[in-house]
Formats: structure tokens, sequence, C-alpha cells
């Protein structure tokens, strides 16, 4: 996640409470984290990108959906 965050900000690293928006983070940036986000881990984040954008929420996220998928197995 944090090498998603840091290639599409063009950040050598990004941390993973960094907030997103303060490194530069603006629409089309959101929209190309959520897209690979996506592609990357199946769960689609673009309701939470700028509500509290950051790598550890976007990680919570997607393991809260990977809970929710295991459980409805």
């Amino acid at each position: 996640m944090t090498s998603i965050c840091a290639d599409v900000l063009n950040r050598a690293t990004v941390g993973p409470d960094d907030d997103l928006v303060e490194l530069g983070m603006d629409s089309v940036g959101a929209v190309e984290i959520v897209t690979r986000v996506e592609a990357a881990y199946g769960v689609d984040v673009v309701d939470v990108i700028f509500d509290t954008p950051t790598v550890n929420r976007l990680c919570a996220v997607v393991e809260g959906s990977a809970v929710r998928d295991e459980s409805h197995a």
C-alpha cells in the first residue's frame, strides 16, 4: 500500500500515518490510488480516500473487507 501511494504521489516514501492530502494527493491522485488498490486487493476504498487519507486507514479498510469476505465463506 505504501508503494502504491508513494508512486502515485511521486514520493520516495510514504509513512503509514502520513496524510496523503498533505503530501499532495488531489482528486486525480485519489482516483489513481483507488484504482490501484482495487486492482491489487479487490477492495473499493473510494468512500474513505478523503475521509481519513492515510495508508493505515486504507489498509484497515482492505483488511476489514477480507475479514467480512471470510465470514461469508
